[in-house]
């Protein structure tokens, strides 16, 4: 998970993470209330894999071998409980706290991109030139007033945050991506097919033509795709643009089978959000636009 999908989820969970605590002197019992919602916070802070220790402790507790809301204990049990409680709730505050401190704020009109595999500097400067190439080519127009900057770079397998200054450009990408990610599904059956024939010891000839017939529907797809781009983007008619965007869907595709990635900051409101394609389900992937008539 990304420190700023950290940031975002420990954020919430500091609101979340709330439940009453009350103690009656006069019957030795102790209450906690809110326990539903607490529970749910919980498991969300579960699947951010920190402090499951702690979590793991709690499991354990009376606050999760029932589904009610409130439970009453005795003081004596209640009173160990509450102070893991608290020191969970304040633990999860602190990492609150750094997770803004270390990320600072996002940027409207952003993107996050995951790079492939790096190995080296050379792969490095490579997967990096090729994607300045991918946006500037797109967006770094009048009509789309684009930027590419990037903004930060988060360890581990590489993210960047890159700037694009505008709405138009982070649209634009978002469905640019998606396009790629089209081909890259295209591409990936068309490799099937080819070690399907394969195995049934078709000749060279025949498996010859079938490659070029394969790479000219890839390369119609591409021609599609990007048309369909520059007109939902763009007026006029300019070929010298259409070419860009062509090349811009091609690279990306090919950065995409390598195991890049491109995402909408965690800011963008949802209808551009779902302009970009979910990089975990693009075998399911399919075309925006009307299938090519025959």
């Amino acid at each position: 998970m990304k420190i700023k999908e950290l940031k975002n989820h420990f954020s919430e969970l500091n609101e979340e993470l709330v439940l009453e605590y009350k103690e009656n002197g006069n019957n030795g019992m102790s209450y906690f209330d809110k326990l539903v919602g607490f529970r749910k916070a919980i498991n969300k802070l579960e699947k951010t894999g920190l402090l499951i220790d702690e979590i793991n402790e709690l499991r354990s507790s009376a606050i999760f071998t029932t589904n009610k809301d409130r439970i009453s204990l005795n003081i004596n049990e209640a009173r160990p409980l509450k102070a893991k409680l608290e020191n969970l709730i304040n633990l999860v505050g602190s990492l609150s706290k750094s997770f803004k401190e270390i990320t600072g704020e996002t940027n409207e009109n952003s993107i996050s991109i995951k790079l492939p595999e790096v190995t080296d500097f050379e792969d490095l400067s490579k997967f990096s030139s090729d994607f300045h190439k991918i946006l500037s080519q797109a967006i770094v127009n009048d009509e789309i007033n684009g930027q590419v900057r990037i903004d930060s770079v988060e360890n581990g397998s590489i993210w960047l945050d890159v700037y694009l200054g505008s709405i138009a450009a982070v649209t634009l990408i978002g469905s640019l991506t998606w396009s790629a990610a089209v081909i890259f599904k295209k591409f990936k059956e068309g490799q099937l097919i080819e070690q399907h024939v394969k195995s049934l010891e078709i000749k060279n000839d025949s498996l010859k033509e079938i490659q070029e017939k394969q790479k000219r529907a890839l390369d119609l797809m591409i021609e599609a795709e990007a048309r369909e781009l520059y007109n939902e983007s763009f007026e006029g008619d300019d070929n010298e643009q259409i070419e860009r965007l062509k090349l811009s869907v091609k690279m990306l595709s090919n950065l995409i089978e390598k195991g890049a990635e491109i995402h909408p900051a965690l800011n963008q409101p949802e209808q551009v959000s779902n302009l970009f394609p979910d990089m975990k389900k693009l075998n399911s992937l399919e075309s925006r636009i009307k299938k090519l008539e025959e």
